[in-house]
């Protein structure tokens, strides 16, 4: 009987526990997933500066009725992050690959029509932070958007930084990127002038790579 007791004390610890961690900022957090109601979510993204509007948006983009969760990640974990030419925001990130194919991966993270989705990129966090899970709802408003009239289902898992690039939550950790970003932009440039005859130079190249490189450093997409 006393292993009984011990064993439901233990239990009923490990709930409050886990309760008490999706309470914001508080003490104890854990780093395993833990369910986040509304009230707390709201708590948080407001914390990170977000209008009652904008977490409103925020909890739309979840799948309605599917549970969110928390977890308190630890400085140095990686995540991927899907994007074209320019860089993603770093706000939504994920743990795996969204898809196969960049068709797959708009579909499945419903990425708006700025976001190509040819790149997948790994990012690490770059402070402990709370993290949030969601299963990505449809927007049909983004396939309307997209001249091509691809599918966005969603389905896929997001995970929320703290504010991605620009608030200093992530950063890239991965040795190609943007290489090949850089080297398809430099061939359509080439291309262009090869068409129009217009001389291309090495110091062009150099001034084009150094704006080039600028943009995707510091360009920004709404995923």
């Amino acid at each position: 009987m006393s292993e009984k007791s011990d064993y439901i004390r233990k239990n009923i610890e490990d709930t409050h526990k886990a309760t008490e961690s999706s309470r914001i900022r508080k003490t104890g957090l854990t780093d395993r997933k833990v369910k986040l109601n509304s009230k707390n979510f709201d708590k948080l993204m407001k914390q990170r500066g977000l209008s009652k509007q904008e977490r409103n948006e925020l909890k739309k983009s979840n799948v309605q009725g599917a549970e969110m969760q928390v977890r308190h990640a630890k400085a140095g974990e990686q995540f991927v992050t899907t994007h074209g030419m320019e860089r993603s925001s770093g706000i939504f990130v994920s743990e795996k690959s969204l898809g196969k194919t960049p068709g797959e991966r708009i579909n499945n993270g419903v990425l708006p029509h700025s976001n190509t989705a040819e790149y997948e990129t790994k990012v690490e966090l770059i402070c402990n932070q709370n993290v949030v899970y969601g299963k990505i709802a449809a927007q049909s408003k983004f396939e309307k958007m997209d001249p091509k009239q691809q599918p966005r289902n969603g389905g896929g898992e997001q995970v929320i930084t703290n504010g991605g690039y620009n608030s200093g939550a992530i950063r890239t950790n991965d040795t190609k990127y943007p290489v090949p970003a850089n080297q398809a932009i430099m061939q359509r440039v080439n291309e262009h002038k090869a068409q129009h005859g217009i001389k291309t130079s090495s110091r062009n190249n150099l001034n084009w790579n150094a704006a080039s490189h600028s943009r995707l450093k510091f360009g920004g997409q709404s995923r």
